[in-house]
């Protein structure tokens, strides 16, 4: 045990002898680790983030049914009995959006408006920051931004059964007036505000469908289907196709999103194969320095009584210990590096309407265990030959040198 530890001893003390090469040969190998950590961090926060952005606005379970042609084939009543009359079509969500105008204490605003049925929120993930989302809007309530309070001056706390006036502006697109009325406004109406989301720095509301299309609405923009059976969606996007109408699934973006990240990974992997290489070729160097200027300690010790395996021994830990303090400071290195980018990213973003935080960065932490277990590995392969050559040595010619 004493032996082993005196072992230790004498590699720290002829790593760190020269105390500027032992810094510049961990500097480079932390330099190239935390690279690595910040980069493959950076892949693992963007994937998760676009699949979470992606996730929160349909289910695997949901197919979405927009227009081709608005002048060929509308979606009314008739299409919407069609679909669904489908097999396995559950559920048909609708939605249009439309421009609309909100009146408060005669103050006008104009802003995004959203006719939909009262389960629209249930088929996403959209979370309400006051009130309740759960069958909403119904006949007479009205769901809004936050903004939308920022502007009118609204307390948080007291939005809920506040009154608001509303005002929509339909188009022939969406209704049975010839092109010659290309725009009618509809009656203002008084709405309850019964829940409040936060989409960052949009002002917009959510009215109920009914209300709308008793004012003159026939035809909507888009569906949202939910099906009973999620094996069958290939089917049902297939049967709906045939109408005349576009489907699309999030299946489809998150194969997408799959197949670009794989790309970016075997980029990264290549990558950091490039900096393996280049960390060999620096601790190379400097074992091979330290070797070439302790060939004279090398023969005091095999006069002493040291073989050559403890020779083998003094060089690899030497190596070891700079390539894995090395691989250890660039990990936290790459670590802090990348917690920095989650504070900026999300003040970046603090305005904008993520629905959910914005983190570009998550700990690698497969990343970082291949590292540390590669920098034990390099430390081993750089350390072979200034070895070899190490225990080549006659100790009596090195001492009259």
């Amino acid at each position: 045990m004493r032996r082993r530890l005196f072992f230790i001893r004498l590699a720290l003390i002829n790593t760190f002898k020269k105390r500027l090469r032992a810094i510049l040969a961990i500097g480079v190998i932390a330099l190239t680790s935390a690279v690595v950590v910040v980069l493959f961090g950076v892949d693992i926060g963007l994937h998760n983030l676009v699949q979470n952005e992606v996730n929160q606005s349909d289910s695997t379970d949901v197919v979405t049914v927009t227009l081709r042609n608005t002048q060929q084939v509308k979606l009314d009543d008739a299409s919407i009995s069609k679909i669904k009359s489908i097999s396995s079509v559950g559920q048909v969500v609708q939605f249009v959006g439309i421009f609309g105008t909100a009146i408060l204490n005669e103050v006008n605003l104009n802003m995004p408006l959203y006719a939909v049925s009262p389960e629209y929120f249930m088929l996403g993930s959209t979370i309400s920051i006051a009130g309740n989302l759960d069958k909403q809007p119904a006949e007479g309530n009205v769901i809004v931004s936050k903004k939308v309070l920022d502007i009118y001056g609204i307390n948080l706390d007291k939005a809920v059964g506040q009154k608001i006036k509303i005002q929509a502006t339909l188009t022939n697109d969406n209704t049975s007036a010839d092109a010659s009325a290309a725009i009618k406004e509809t009656p203002i109406e008084e709405y309850t505000i019964a829940g409040v989301i936060d989409r960052g720095d949009l002002p917009l509301a959510y009215v109920p469908i009914d209300n709308v299309k008793k004012l003159g609405l026939t035809s909507v923009n888009q569906l949202k289907v939910r099906l009973t059976d999620v094996n069958r969606v290939s089917e049902v996007r297939e049967a709906i196709e045939q109408q005349g109408f576009q489907t699309t699934s999030i299946l489809d973006t998150i194969n997408q999103v799959d197949k670009l990240f794989t790309v970016i990974r075997n980029v990264l992997v290549i990558f950091g194969f490039i900096v393996f290489i280049v960390t060999i070729s620096a601790t190379f160097t400097i074992i091979s320095l330290t070797l070439m200027e302790e060939t004279q300690q090398v023969g005091f010790l095999r006069i002493n009584g040291f073989l050559k395996r403890d020779v083998k021994m003094l060089f690899l830990i030497q190596s070891i210990v700079l390539t894995l303090l090395g691989a250890m400071g660039g990990s936290i290195l790459g670590t802090i590096f990348g917690a920095m980018l989650n504070v900026f990213s999300q003040s970046v973003a603090s305005g904008e309407a993520f629905s959910s935080d914005v983190t570009i960065f998550e700990t690698p932490i497969t990343a970082i265990v291949v590292i540390i277990a590669l920098s034990v590995v390099t430390g081993w392969l750089v350390s072979q030959i200034p070895i070899r050559r190490a225990v080549s040595i006659n100790p009596l010619q090195e001492l009259k040198e």
